[in-house]
């Protein structure tokens, strides 16, 4: 079972995969800069023109871009506010990601509303053949989530994790799959 971490934000890819080792997360995703390492799914705004040597998935939290093909996360901030949305507009097997790092600073009752939004989400993605994306959002190591923490999230929201972890795996491979990247 590969624990992985989609969004972390940090010109220093090294110390990201680091901290994410000692985490005991397997996997992070993040921006590309021009380098690519092991162990890392790039985040892009659109595909690539020409064939790549990283693996990459693409990213957007515009509502209008929600139903391109080329979408393979969209990044909800409110759901509530995007729900009937979501509902009419959704393609299946497309990734819907909530940040940790949305509720870092929140009060009591939006940390409660957070969760009850999570899981009305993972509802939503298990009836539409969606899957749930849970990350971090962190912008340094410190802001990191472990991997044992994340389980304890997923509890919380009524989620096994170890059914969470296969299907975001087996979701991974199927859009890395779809992908034309050289596996260096």
């Amino acid at each position: 079972m590969l624990r992985r971490d989609l969004c972390v934000y940090d010109n220093n890819l090294e110390k990201m995969l680091r901290t994410a080792e000692i985490l005991e997360i397997d996997e992070i995703g993040s921006e590309y800069h021009g380098i690519a390492h092991e162990n890392v799914i790039y985040r892009l705004n659109r595909p690539p023109s020409q064939i790549t040597n990283y693996p990459y998935l693409v990213v957007s939290d515009k509502i209008g871009e929600l139903s391109s093909p080329r979408l393979d996360i969209f990044v909800v901030r409110d759901y509530f506010r995007v729900k009937s949305i979501l509902k009419k507009k959704i393609r299946t097997r497309i990734g819907l990601e909530i940040f940790f790092a949305d509720i870092r600073q929140a009060n009591g009752f939006s940390v409660g509303k957070w969760f009850e939004q999570i899981r009305e989400l993972y509802k939503l993605c298990n009836s539409i053949n969606c899957q749930l994306v849970l990350s971090s959002g962190a912008r340094c190591p410190r802001e990191m989530i472990s991997g044992r923490c994340f389980d304890s999230l997923l509890k919380l929201c009524n989620i096994k994790p170890e059914r969470y972890w296969r299907e975001l795996e087996e979701w991974i491979e199927i859009r890395l799959g779809k992908k034309c990247y050289l596996d260096a």
